[in-house]
């Protein structure tokens, strides 16, 4: 039978003409095509999409997006299909080269690799059918399909370029539909709302499908409501709602047609109160009862009804379990209206810690969220170091019965306010465990059994029943315990709800307070009673006050608040180190506001108390920052010229243009990497002495540099060096006193002796030789001396004459308990003194040769 058949073929096709061949031939691989490979193929893609769909988040407290955001994660969901999608287009294309299905078959295996996130190749594919199809409507599928691949891999100009050439294309149908989409979609992302609109417009005369146009009027609605253009919105909620929407379009859209409503008497106010009453006593919405209450919210917001507003975002986050995404919201808007509105920015941190904790990190603007928190949470800690150390300052005033009853009252007001705070837990928990996501669930079910036959034997409530189960509790396995993981959840987002800027505290601050020690001793010992702790604690007020006017200033910007702190400041720390700043601060606070006698008063107190400092000279100077950055770069350049020269050995020629340019720039930001490298080249032309002279004046003089761990490192190296070289043998001075002298303090080791002695010697030598050209330098000879030393004198007599008036002076009469050897010293001697460490050995020769 099969060789009848096979002959009779054989001779049909044998007997047909060439043209009849090449038309049975087309037939067969376009119908072999379209009803197999890419048949196949076309499933898939429609399993993708659907899956991508599904799992889409929708967020309708935004803008909807007109086409659904999906990542890697769900990308690599569906990787299966897309492979296969691939496989079964690419036959069609191989096995059929000729069939009308090739560009379809392309473009399917371009979208399967755009949902692979492959747009580098899913744009390579589309290309190549717009260059190689005769097809017009497949090379506008695939162009229109590019545009989205681009909008979606961030190159907007490419798809702005597609855009606008499309626009000169004739298009069928379905592919002008989609071009007003795709290109609604480009500027959705752009954020250009008034092209998105006109696009949007023009794409609803062509849709067909109810599904399809009810999301375009919602998502119109929201952009019209965006715009403030509340009567277009109010009419595209309206005809989302003809359109025959899904649940959540239609409850979305009823409760944006209440906050887009034309409010013309205050009868329509109370029109639109009535409406959402309407919406929370239906059970329908049981389940968006949270969404209600923060519309309700908003609406009073816009009628100036603060009070109101607060308590309906209060009731959206008690009331919320499972929808943390509305809680985030809610969180938000409190935290929005007591900071801007309420200037309330203790209370407004906690609610914006909240937010962070709730709010998904993928939502937009979360960053700019979580900035202004950290802003808010430094505001609060500046605030709160001030009340503290003030507080324990005042209390260090008492004495010690009063600070005692003190301490008792306050240990027994922590005690009471501890039990209270439990008692509300207890109930917290206890109101929780009532309003759980499974008795909600049992209501809404119990709600769908009125009137009806068994839950499953109704196929459209059963359907129902699974929509809500999924948006709830998403796809869970059929498996014990089941619902643990969103317990912890509501258990996570009961928590976060407590911590709601004093209405309600969360368990872990409770936990917090629990662990307060109210230990009397531990308590009074946190007083600062000597000096010192008080010293400390001044500076923590002075640094927070200084931190808090520049929050003020830069970050809250309340100009009148930041005037307020940066005086306080002065007036209370008037010595402070950052009083030039702050003073620059208020002039130009003072500026700003056109307030010309205090901009006046605090420009020419800063020029006249901090002349040198940066701020003064930018008030003098408007261009100092740029001259400044001008003199910085030629620094740079000598200072690599003298650093090349410096390492060939050409250390004279690397000094000069040092000290050239130290000259005309003794000041720059860059003068102390100059004179650090000056000193390291005196390193290898001077002695070690004058080595770590020099180091140690640079420690002094650039006490703000950044190489100043580099040049203590440098001092320390040449130290551990003469430890090592020189070994502690009798030290043989010279008797050659024809030379240049030093004047010699020599001290015990203290800190505080370090920073006072030098400063001492100063005063003395400059009140009385005030025509002496002088230095003093301050030295570690070993582990339990320490020198001051002056130099130079020419001359044995001039070192003499100023050792015998140093001796009379009064500059050593505040030190009765400490012990110090003062003596001149040639520079010879000093060199084998520095060297040896002999202390005692110089005491006699300076008492045999000079006294």
């Amino acid at each position: 039978m099969s060789g009848i058949v096979f002959s009779v073929i054989g001779a049909s096709i044998e007997s047909c003409s060439p043209e009849s061949t090449g038309l049975v031939s087309n037939t067969y691989h376009n119908t072999t095509a379209h009803y197999n490979a890419y048949f196949y193929a076309s499933e898939r893609m429609r399993e993708i999409e659907e899956s991508i769909y599904e799992s889409a988040d929708i967020n309708y407290n935004n803008i909807l997006d007109l086409y659904p955001q999906f990542d890697t994660t769900a990308s690599k969901a569906v990787n299966t299909q897309i492979e296969d999608c691939i496989k079964k287009a690419s036959i069609a294309i191989q096995r059929h080269p000729s069939s009308e299905w090739v560009e379809e078959s392309y473009i399917l295996v371009g979208k399967a690799r755009y949902y692979n996130r492959d747009f580098v190749n899913a744009i390579e594919t589309y290309k190549y059918v717009n260059k190689t199809s005769e097809d017009d409507d497949a090379r506008h599928e695939a162009l229109i399909q590019l545009i989205k691949t681009f909008v979606d891999a961030g190159e907007s100009r490419n798809a702005l370029a597609v855009s606008d050439f499309m626009k000169k294309e004739k298009l069928n149908h379905r592919n002008q539909k989609n071009l007003y989409l795709t290109r609604a979609y480009l500027f959705q992302k752009a954020l250009d709302y008034n092209q998105m609109v006109q696009n949007l417009s023009a794409s609803v005369p062509l849709l067909m499908n109810n599904e399809e146009r009810a999301k375009i009027y919602f998502i119109l609605g929201q952009v019209y409501q965006e715009l403030g253009f509340n009567s277009e919105a109010y009419n595209s909620y309206k005809n989302c709602l003809k359109s025959n929407p899904n649940f959540d379009l239609s409850f979305y859209s009823k409760l944006n047609m209440a906050q887009v409503t034309e409010l013309s008497s205050p009868s329509d106010v109370k029109q639109v109160r009535k409406y959402f009453k309407k919406l929370l006593r239906d059970k329908k919405n049981e389940e968006f009862r949270d969404k209600i209450y923060y519309e309700i919210a908003n609406f009073e917001f816009k009628q100036d009804d603060i009070d109101a507003a607060i308590e309906n975002y209060n009731k959206s986050i008690r009331i919320s379990t499972t929808n943390r995404r509305q809680k985030g919201y809610s969180y938000l808007r409190l935290g929005e209206i007591y900071y801007s509105d309420l200037k309330n920015y203790e209370l407004a941190k906690s609610y914006y810690d909240s937010v962070v904790s709730t709010l998904p990190k993928e939502e937009p603007g979360y960053q700019d969220i979580a900035e202004r928190q950290k802003i808010l949470a430094d505001f609060v800690t500046q605030l709160n170091t001030i009340s503290e150390q003030d507080s324990l300052l005042t209390l260090s005033n008492l004495d010690t019965a009063a600070l005692s009853a003190f301490v008792d009252e306050y240990i027994v007001q922590k005690q009471l306010e501890q039990e209270e705070e439990n008692k509300k837990k207890e109930k917290r928990e206890v109101s929780s465990r009532r309003n759980t996501a499974f008795d909600n669930t049992i209501t809404q079910i119990n709600t769908s059994l009125e009137g009806s036959t068994w839950y499953f034997y109704n196929s459209s409530v059963a359907s129902q029943g699974r929509s809500e189960f999924t948006r709830k509790w998403g796809n869970r396995p059929l498996e014990d315990n089941w619902r643990r993981s969103s317990k912890d959840q509501v258990i996570t987002d009961q928590s976060v709800e407590q911590k709601s800027a004093g209405i309600e505290v969360e368990d872990s601050q409770i936990a917090e307070t629990a662990g307060v020690s109210f230990n009397k001793a531990q308590l009074m010992a946190s007083v600062p009673f000597s000096q010192e702790d008080k010293n400390i604690a001044l500076t923590k007020i002075e640094d927070a006050y200084f931190k808090l006017g520049n929050i003020y200033a830069f970050q809250l910007e309340e100009e009148d608040n930041a005037i307020i702190t940066f005086e306080t400041m002065l007036a209370r720390f008037p010595d402070s180190e950052f009083k030039p700043e702050v003073m620059y601060q208020l002039y130009l606070l003072y500026r700003g506001q056109e307030n010309i006698e205090k901009q006046d008063y605090y420009k020419n107190a800063l020029i006249e108390q901090f002349p040198k400092s940066i701020f003064a000279r930018i008030i003098i100077n408007p261009n100092y920052r740029a001259d400044s950055q001008a003199a910085t770069a030629r620094l740079e350049k000598i200072y690599k010229e003298a650093y090349e020269l410096q390492e060939i050995g050409v250390y004279d020629q690397a000094r000069s243009l040092i000290r050239n340019a130290l000259i005309d720039e003794p000041e720059n930001n860059f003068s102390d990497n100059l004179k650090l490298l000056e000193i390291i080249i005196m390193g290898h032309t001077e002695d070690i002495y004058k080595y770590q002279y020099e180091l140690n004046n640079f420690i002094t003089t650039y006490a703000e540099s950044d190489l100043l761990p580099y040049a203590k490192t440098l001092v320390k190296t040449s130290e551990d060096y003469q430890i090592n070289l020189f070994n502690s043998s009798k030290a043989k001075f010279s008797k050659d006193f024809n030379q240049v002298h030093y004047f010699v303090l020599a001290y015990e080791a203290n800190p505080v002796m370090a920073e006072e002695l030098p400063a001492k010697v100063q005063h003395f030598y400059k009140t009385t030789f005030p025509d002496e050209r002088l230095n003093p330098a301050n030295l570690i000879l070993d582990a339990s001396n320490s020198l001051v030393m002056v130099n130079e004198f020419k001359t044995k007599d001039a070192a003499l004459k100023f050792y015998k008036a140093f001796m009379e002076s009064d500059v050593l009469s505040s030190y009765i308990t400490m012990k110090f050897f003062t003596f001149v010293i040639t520079k010879d001697n000093f060199k084998i003194f520095y060297e040896t460490k002999e202390l005692e050995s110089y005491k006699e020769f300076f008492a045999s040769n000079y006294l």
